[in-house]
This record gives C-alpha cells, structure tokens and sequence, in this order.
C-alpha cells in the first residue's frame, strides 16, 4: 500500500512549544524556518519542505539564534523521487544537527526537550528509530561558544540516555 509521506510542518514544530529554560524570553523568541533576517547565524540553510526541517529559536531583541535542531525522514532513492513511500515499511528520522548556540544557555534541558519532542513526532510518524548524524562534539558547528559544551563521550552519553525499546537511538 502507498500513501504520501507524513508531512514536517511549521504548525508541528510551534506546537513543540519553548523549554522552560526559555520561556521567560517567550516574547522575545521566534520560530524561525529560512536564513531571512537572521544577522548572526552559525549555521544556514534553514528550512521546511515537508520530509526536512532545519529551524532556529531566534531571539529578535537581541538578534542572534538560540537553538537549532536540523531533521529529516529518511527515504530510499526510489522514494525520493515518488515522493511516496511504503506505509509498511518503517524508516528512520535523522537528526543532522541539534545546535544550542549560547553557552550560557546550556545544560538547561533545551536539547533534551527538543530530543524528546522530536522522539514523540518520530512515535507519531511510526519511524522505527532515530539515527543521529555525526556525533562529534568536535564538530566546526560548535567551534565558536565551547561555554558548557560535552565532550566526545559525554555528548554520546547524553544521546544514549533516550534509546529505549520504544524509539531507539542509534549514533552514525
């Protein structure tokens, strides 16, 4: 049986809501889902297109991105170019990037609270597992606030800690 693939949409990820680490800055923060009118970013290509999203918290008050969380479905060539895929088949979501860019920020569960949102859309969508690209704390992404970053071990440790039966996660 095939059926269009479980779309990535703007209204799901706002509907992830803020942490409770930034909801006291909630007016001054903002979904963002293109590089327009972001002055400082470390990474780009942000974006939304239905199988992928890469997108920002940005605080506009003080014009610089917070958190960047970067995911896709992932889909055989075939699939790709359907644009269908096979309700009976489980694929996985990849998580290319998850970014908290302020140093002072981290250690304050926003990446724990997008993990374990990305975790409930991966159930919802009935992805067998998350595949998380890359992990190296090393990473030049992460090169330009090393304030309170993980090192090698400590970074695969904190992904570790969300595999379970339900929704495993596997390190690339």
């Amino acid at each position: 049986m095939k059926l269009e693939s479980q779309n990535i949409s703007e209204a799901i990820i706002r509907n992830w809501g803020l942490p409770e680490a930034l909801l006291s800055h909630n007016e001054d923060i903002e979904f963002r889902f293109s590089d327009a009118g972001m002055k400082e970013s470390i990474s780009k290509g942000y974006h939304i297109n239905g199988m992928s999203c890469k997108f920002c918290l940005y605080n506009v008050r003080e014009d610089k991105p917070l958190f960047s969380m970067d995911f896709h479905e992932k889909f055989s060539s075939a699939e790709r170019l359907t644009k269908t895929c096979d309700a009976q088949k489980n694929r996985p979501l990849m998580l290319q990037l998850i970014h908290v860019h302020d140093g002072s920020l981290r250690k304050n569960g926003i990446a724990t609270f997008y993990i374990e949102k990305l975790i409930e859309y991966a159930i919802s969508i009935k992805s067998d597992h998350i595949i998380v690209n890359k992990v190296n704390a090393d990473s030049p992404d992460f090169k330009s606030d090393r304030v309170n970053a993980l090192d090698q071990n400590k970074l695969e440790k904190f992904y570790k800690k969300f595999d379970t039966p339900e929704m495993p996660i596997k390190l690339n």
